[in-house]
């Protein structure tokens, strides 16, 4: 995984295949809800990522409530056909804010548009 600070608002994540992603997820967790985070929007490029397994989703799913509860943004980016037929099978392309290219997720955020 590669958190990079896109702004002091916007954190720029990018995603590798399991097993990496489910310990991407758990870091990413504890990185913003850590001693010390600060509140800042989340975006996520899942272009490396190839599926997802149960506990991915729990983590996602995690992840995106503490970031609402902070006040802020959560956008998965970059979705391969693969792992976007899971989201819609499992009823999570109406939960998440996806966007096709991570510029446009970070357009959105930097725009406040909804």
């Amino acid at each position: 995984m590669s958190i990079t600070e896109w702004s002091e608002e916007v954190l720029l994540v990018d995603l590798f295949p399991e097993p990496l992603l489910s310990e991407d997820l758990q870091q990413l967790l504890l990185a913003i809800d850590g001693p010390g985070a600060t509140a800042k929007h989340v975006i996520l490029d899942f272009q490396q990522v190839n599926g997802l397994t149960s506990s991915n989703i729990a983590a996602m799913l995690r992840l995106r409530k503490r970031v609402l509860q902070q006040k802020r943004r959560l956008f998965i980016c970059a979705v391969s056909d693969r792992v976007w037929s899971i989201f819609m099978t499992a009823g999570l392309d109406d939960v998440f804010e996806t966007s096709a290219e991570v510029s446009t997720a970070l357009a959105s955020v930097q725009l406040g548009i909804e």
